[in-house]
């Protein structure tokens, strides 16, 4: 275990080290974009490449297709969906080894002693963050649960799909079980372990868990699904509203917003180890700026996690890397990390060329049964390093 103590410069994050403009062209990359746009792949979108300490933003189309939508801005808050895995609960872990209360190859049941049935015993804090745990990928708790508490309760009794270990699912329960550890860590809910110990140290003004709770925020949020009938049977059941009733574009509350659109984390309260995080494209170029400079958690730390833990599959420790038909595209270089989201969302990082790019959609709005971006993500980031 690594030892407490871990100091960092602030002045890195500097407002220059994020807005300057870069001697680049990101010309294809914005074209790019464009045309997904015009092509249905998403109502709007925000970008960044960061490269060697200078950054560019750009911001295209609407929150929806409706062309009375209000445009998409730089300060537009977008649903991360998965991409909360690593800028959250992946960071908070690292802290954690990194302050010498977490080891890596320490049993689950340890710290959660009800995690450890029906063979699950020795799974390890590293098992969950390489996805090798045994879990199954998904559940559709939501259709059956409806409390916090229970959805913890169901992952805790499931059973293993297969030897843990012997191959890597990518699974959504590694992750809220990853996400418990953190809170019994550290005495507190994970939304406020992370504001404190992430969000608020980089000045991460707009990166939040349910943002419906500031009215300030909801309007920023780009909509994502259409409301499905049991988000709205939750609704009723628990007497609250999450997310806008009225904003331009939405005034019949007949999309998701500023409410998570992951089911699970909704059921789970909207903070949760594998989704829920909202953030701005602003916000992330300053936390990729902090990750890759050494900033709040050590760089031998960083490095640890970031890279390829086995021959099993591409997963590091939380973070992705690059593959053969990755989302970073053909171009981004063999040790590239990162993680992409649902909802439309990616992070990527190329620690040899010092670049990182950020792509921030909503192409789950009006519906998830567009998948367009799944042809467009590795084009983008082709466009991205041939703009260098």
């Amino acid at each position: 275990m690594g030892s407490g103590g871990w100091c960092f410069d602030p002045s890195v994050l500097s407002v220059s080290s994020v807005v300057n403009l870069m001697p680049t062209s990101l010309a294809q990359a914005e074209s790019l974009v464009q045309d997904a746009i015009r092509n249905g792949a998403f109502p709007g979108a925000c970008f960044a490449v960061g490269h060697r300490g200078q950054v560019e933003q750009r911001c295209l189309g609407r929150h929806t297709y409706c062309p009375e939508s209000q445009p998409t801005a730089l300060d537009t808050i977008w649903d991360l969906a998965s991409v909360s895995k690593v800028v959250g609960t992946t960071t908070g872990t690292m802290l954690q080894v990194q302050d010498g209360k977490l080891d890596l190859d320490q049993r689950v049941v340890e710290i959660l002693p009800d995690f450890g049935e029906k063979g699950k015993e020795s799974i390890t804090v590293r098992n969950l963050l390489v996805h090798d745990s045994g879990l199954i990928a998904f559940r559709p708790y939501h259709r059956t649960l409806t409390q916090p508490e229970e959805v913890v309760k169901a992952v805790y009794a499931e059973g293993l799909q297969y030897a843990t270990g012997t191959k890597s699912v990518y699974s959504d329960l590694n992750m809220i079980a990853m996400a418990r550890i953190l809170e019994v860590l550290s005495g507190k809910p994970l939304d406020q372990f992370l504001r404190e110990r992430v969000f608020g140290p980089l000045a991460l003004t707009d990166t939040i868990y349910n943002p419906h709770q500031r009215p300030d925020l909801v309007a920023r949020c780009a909509p994502t699904e259409t409301v499905e009938p049991w988000r709205r049977n939750l609704r009723k059941l628990r007497g609250t509203f999450l997310g806008a009733a009225y904003s331009q574009g939405n005034q019949d509350g007949h999309y998701i917003q500023a409410e998570v659109h992951d089911p699970t984390a909704t059921v789970l309260g909207g903070a949760a180890g594998h989704a829920g995080l909202f953030s701005t494209v602003g916000d992330l170029c300053r936390f990729m700026t902090a990750l890759t400079k050494g900033v709040l958690v050590k760089p031998e730390i960083v490095e640890t996690f970031t890279k390829r833990q086995s021959e099993l599959s591409s997963r590091a420790l939380g973070w992705d890397t690059k593959s053969e038909k990755s989302s970073a595209g053909t171009l981004f270089g063999p040790r590239s990390f990162g993680h992409t989201g649902y909802t439309g969302t990616s992070v990527w990082y190329d620690p040899d060329r010092d670049l990182f790019a950020i792509l921030l959609t909503n192409r789950v709005h009006p519906t998830s049964e567009n998948t367009k971006i799944i042809a467009f993500r590795p084009k983008f980031h082709d466009a991205v390093v041939k703009g260098l």
